[in-house]
């Protein structure tokens, strides 16, 4: 049987904010002099953290743990040298704060604990699972994707009878181009694009946000007239609402004609397409649709 040494660990906390002092276990190092060992293990997802702190700052802090990882990794490096006798001559502490010194950032490690293994390499994979890992989930619940939007408002346009109205138009702008999926014709393009708000994090949600301004801003200067109505998906918790807001107060900065519809109030955008459609047909003498109230 491998004899059995001694090793000290430390687990890093992120810690969102100092004046409540709430963290979520982020990394685990683990280190054993006699076996010349020490590595250090961080989280490389958001996962959890996005759920108990909306507002965090998802990309930046996956910047941080990609930079950390890669330091730590030519720490232990020099660690498991034997020509490095300096690096083996230390403690565990000294070797945390010669990458990561104390101060009031928001990773702080935990004071050392101890024990005795025969694998440290073991022993870090299994206090990882224990520490940071968890309470993760196993699996994510399905989140509300445009398209699945955009499948759910074209089965309600045929459950109208209007869905035949409607034609997939590309809008294309001096320097680009936007295609819409749902779009009728009535003097001018009426487009309607889903946009789901169904994502994890409020950075992500500000992004997306962003992103569909910036493309139907890109086909602002085209010669055609249209109007976007925007069904806009919730998230799926509700402590993601002020980023929701947000959102929404990105988008009402569309230098186009539009209306937003919350997605609980599709009913009340497919009874005005619909009314618009009725009246375009008697206006222009063709048959009149029958408005489906239900």
């Amino acid at each position: 049987m491998k004899k059995r040494n001694h090793y000290s660990y430390s687990i890093l906390k992120y810690v969102h904010d100092t004046a409540t002092a709430e963290f979520v276990n982020v990394g685990v190092a683990v280190y054993s002099a006699k076996d010349n060992f020490f590595q250090v293990s961080c989280r490389s997802t958001v996962g959890r953290l996005s759920e108990m702190f909306p507002d965090m700052q998802a990309s930046s802090f996956r910047a941080l743990m990609r930079g950390l990882s890669k330091r730590f990794n030519e720490l232990s490096d020099a660690v498991s040298s034997p020509l490095d006798l300096e690096a083996q001559s230390t403690n565990i502490e000294r070797l945390l704060a010669s990458v990561l010194p104390k101060d009031d950032s928001a990773l702080v490690w935990s004071e050392p604990s101890f024990g005795m293994t025969h694998d440290p390499r073991k022993t870090l994979t299994d206090l990882f699972s224990r520490y940071v890992t968890k309470y993760d989930h196993s699996s994510s619940p399905h989140k509300r994707t445009d398209e699945d939007m955009w499948k759910d408002f074209k089965k309600e346009l045929e459950n109208r009878h209007i869905s035949a109205y409607f034609e997939e138009k590309i809008i294309e702008g001096k320097d680009d181009e936007i295609t819409f999926k749902s779009a009728w014709k009535n003097g001018y393009w009426h487009c309607v694009e889903p946009v789901s708000f169904d994502l994890s994090v409020a950075e992500t949600i500000r992004e997306k946000a962003h992103r569909v301004l910036g493309q139907i801003t890109s086909v602002s200067d085209t010669p055609e007239r249209f109007k976007v109505y925007l069904l806009v998906g919730k998230p799926g918790r509700g402590a993601l609402t002020p980023a929701l807001e947000k959102a929404l107060g990105i988008l009402d900065k569309l230098p186009v004609e539009k209306e937003i519809f919350m997605e609980d109030e599709r009913d009340l955008l497919l009874d005005r397409l619909a009314a618009e459609i009725s009246t375009h047909n008697q206006e222009n003498e063709r048959p009149s649709i029958l408005l489906d109230a239900g």
